[in-house]
């Protein structure tokens, strides 16, 4: 596969905002100086993710992808306008699996991006799927996800089980397996709907990563949300890709829900600094203790990445948005 020469990835929606984290070669922030000013204005932060993900050719040439819709449309569309972000400029969009903090702004960000665009979907995302618990159920949390909506807003599906090449070095994982033993995790009240009626434990089999190849850089692991274990993630990546080296991952690990157990969060940051990375990045669902495993272990290599976010890898040509 085609490496590209350099990437840049825009965090358009994350958990929380930091106006007090400074920049670095590496990273540009919306910092306080923006936040404050008349002309710029806060940024908005919840409970999702989405990513503007932009790859290069030694020529030139950009793709650029949105990987998730983030919680909500209105939050997505406020970050991007004041980070100057082009919605109309995005040449498809990944839904890493159907989880509403994952989709749930799918409709007004296919609405604001105004032409049809490829959306790209494992087909179980689908299917209804269910939380039960003890004192309560919650049905169906991904109603808000159907083909219909999303055609209806100008995105043409492309349901794929299989990786999918979206641009130079720029690809989906396609369905994962857990490979790493420490990061088996028990589906304890998860339940799903099949297309067939049969009602199953919910191994959220639709849960992709995004990989991202650097020439003379090495990879880069966008996991969102974790379902199969980072770790998994990574090596699941590095097989298909070829690559060896991983540069750099960030992205929600899943380390951070209750019940996750300390030799889990202890192994994965482990197993994060072996591989000898520039770049980790735990966000989203990740939670304290694994931040604070890997800026131990690991802390040339750990960032904080907050909504506002901007990450450079390789050559990439001068940023010429304006915070705005």
């Amino acid at each position: 596969m085609t490496r590209c020469a350099g990437a840049r990835i825009t965090v358009l929606d994350e958990n929380f905002i930091d106006i007090l984290l400074p920049s670095s070669p590496r990273v540009r922030r919306y910092n306080m100086d923006q936040h404050f000013s008349s002309r710029y204005g806060e940024l908005l932060a919840e409970n999702g993710l989405c990513f503007l993900v932009e790859t290069f050719t030694e020529g030139g040439d950009r793709t650029g992808i949105l990987f998730d819709a983030g919680l909500t449309a209105p939050v997505v569309l406020h970050n991007a306008r004041h980070l100057g972000v082009d919605l109309s400029e995005v040449d498809a969009v990944v839904l890493s699996h159907g989880h509403p903090d994952h989709f749930g702004g799918i409709t007004g960000v296919l609405e604001a991006i105004g032409h049809p665009t490829p959306v790209l979907a494992h087909p179980d995302a689908f299917d209804p799927r269910m939380i039960v618990k003890p004192h309560t159920t919650l049905p169906m949390i991904n109603i808000g996800l159907t083909r219909a909506g999303i055609q209806g807003a100008g995105g043409h599906l492309v349901e794929a089980r299989d990786p999918v090449p979206l641009g130079p070095g720029l690809l989906t994982s396609g369905e994962m397996k857990t490979s790493a033993e420490f990061e088996f995790e028990a589906p304890a009240g998860r339940l799903c709907v099949h297309a067939d009626g049969r009602v199953e434990a919910d191994e959220i089999n639709d849960h992709q990563v995004l990989g991202i190849d650097v020439e003379g850089h090495g990879l880069v692991v966008i996991d969102p949300c974790g379902h199969r274990g980072v770790i998994s993630s990574v090596e699941h990546m590095r097989a298909l890709t070829g690559t060896e080296t991983l540069y750099g991952v960030l992205g929600g690990f899943h380390t951070g829900h209750p019940g996750i157990s300390a030799n889990r969060i202890g192994s994965t940051a482990k197993a994060l600094a072996a591989y000898e990375p520039k770049l980790v990045a735990p966000m989203h669902c990740s939670g304290f203790p694994l931040k604070k495993a890997v800026a131990e272990l690991i802390p040339d290599a750990f960032e904080i990445v907050t909504a506002g976010t901007v990450l450079t890898v390789g050559e990439v040509p001068p940023d010429t948005r304006t915070w705005r």
